[in-house]
């Protein structure tokens, strides 16, 4: 059994995406039996103290957060890095602290993912694990033709900032102090100085949980004779969202019976559902704000394919509870979900030198293969279901410790 520190900003139960990867490492490590101590953010205390399942007595949380004033400003436009940056720091001197309270064994950044702003975890001079991280992914100049001048700026914006990203004295300073880089995928890893990249392993960062896993059920739409396909995520161009549209529009000129549910919101919103009466399938496409997770569970249950086709997204923990539901997956080659979905149990569709328009094209004759086929479709969710099981999160964790551990035993002198 080990102490360890993990620094995790986001982590906080009944939630998606990284505060969920934030708690699945610690309930994981505690299920381990390892005495786990967190920090995380003060406006994660609530949630927390009101999960009945955590392991109380493996399980410390250490809060930490700017004053309310800042907390306020930090929804401005790109406010978001400054303060995050300004949190690790805060962190840092309250886990040097705790540190010489507890002894920690080793100390772990899991939350942000982000290989775009440091960890300074590593400056507490012992055993230090990075990651998993991304943000190495990016949109293909193809089909960045196709998007807003707005967002054709964000994503050269991006480009720069992972560029500025691999000079940057603080991540450096970081890549050298970490025992081991985990990096959600190579696309990532070409943004760690080559210096550093034997310490790195490519390993995604999400995964379920074994207790997801087994309260999910098998979806029943499949036996309806429209196909209804579900979305959940933030409602930007860079998702792929007009390529969704544009497959349904595929599906309708084809007379097939098919509806799209897009369960977020974000920016694009306004000008998605501008499109969506554009071409014609307003009638057919359901928008719905923020849902409680226990409600898009449900949702998962009421569909019978889970559409994803993200440009550049590292990781997919949505696509994992849609395989988990029985829903099989049409994705992108783009990122963390095509290295989740295989033919067993969904569609990836190439994108390497191809316009939107093309790609939507391949979407919905995917889409109508499975509209006309519903053995195919039911086989798909088994597999699907089948598919879950291998990203359960403890094999993440028992993976990357079991490493520490061997690297642990050589370190000890003969």
């Amino acid at each position: 059994m080990s102490r360890i520190l993990l620094s995790a900003y986001a982590c906080e139960p009944g939630k998606g995406s990284e505060p969920a990867v934030g708690w699945m490492w610690a309930t994981s490590l505690a299920a381990l039996q390892h005495e786990v101590w967190v920090i995380t953010r003060a406006a994660n205390r609530s949630a927390i103290e009101q999960e009945p399942h955590r392991a109380t007595n493996r399980m410390h949380f250490v809060y930490c957060d700017l004053p309310p004033r800042a907390r306020r400003w930090k929804r401005l436009p790109g406010a978001i890095y400054l303060y995050y940056f300004v949190w690790q720091w805060l962190a840092f001197h309250l886990a040097r602290r705790l540190n010489r309270a507890q002894h920690f064994d080793c100390v772990h950044h899991v939350t942000f993912v982000s290989l775009r702003g440091p960890s300074f975890m590593g400056w507490l001079g012992i055993p230090f694990y990075l990651g998993p991280v991304s943000g190495g992914e990016c949109v293909p100049w193809s089909l960045r033709r196709s998007m807003t001048l707005r967002a054709q700026a964000f994503e050269l914006a991006r480009d720069c900032a992972n560029m500025i990203a691999r000079y940057d004295p603080l991540l450096r300073s970081a890549y050298r102090r970490a025992r081991r880089i985990y990096v959600a995928s190579n696309d990532s890893l070409v943004l760690v100085p080559r210096r550093y990249r034997y310490k790195c392993e490519v390993r995604l960062a999400v995964g379920l949980t074994r207790q997801q896993l087994g309260l999910t059920r098998r979806c029943v739409a499949n036996g309806n004779a429209t196909l209804r396909c579900l979305y959940v995520g933030r409602l930007l161009e860079w998702k792929g969202l007009k390529i969704a549209l544009l497959a349904m529009q595929r599906l309708q000129e084809q007379g097939m019976r098919a509806h799209l549910t897009l369960i977020g919101d974000g920016p694009a919103r306004a000008a998605m559902q501008r499109l969506a009466s554009q071409l014609g399938i307003a009638d057919v496409v359901s928008w719905h704000p923020w849902l409680a997770h226990e409600e898009v569970l449900r949702q998962f249950h009421h569909h019978n394919i889970f559409l994803f086709p993200s440009l550049r997204d590292s990781g997919g923990m949505a696509v994992l509870e849609a395989l988990a539901h029985g829903l099989p997956v049409v994705c992108t080659d783009l990122g963390g979900p095509a290295h989740i979905v295989t033919e067993h149990c969904g569609r990836v569709v190439a994108t390497n030198g191809r316009t939107s328009q093309t790609i939507a094209s391949d979407i919905g004759g995917h889409l109508r293969e499975f509209a006309m086929n519903r053995g195919l479709r039911q086989s798909l969710s088994i597999q699907a279901r089948r598919r879950a099981w291998d990203f359960e999160f403890s094999h993440v964790v028992e993976a990357v410790y079991g490493a520490c551990s061997a690297e642990h035993k050589e370190t000890v002198p003969a």
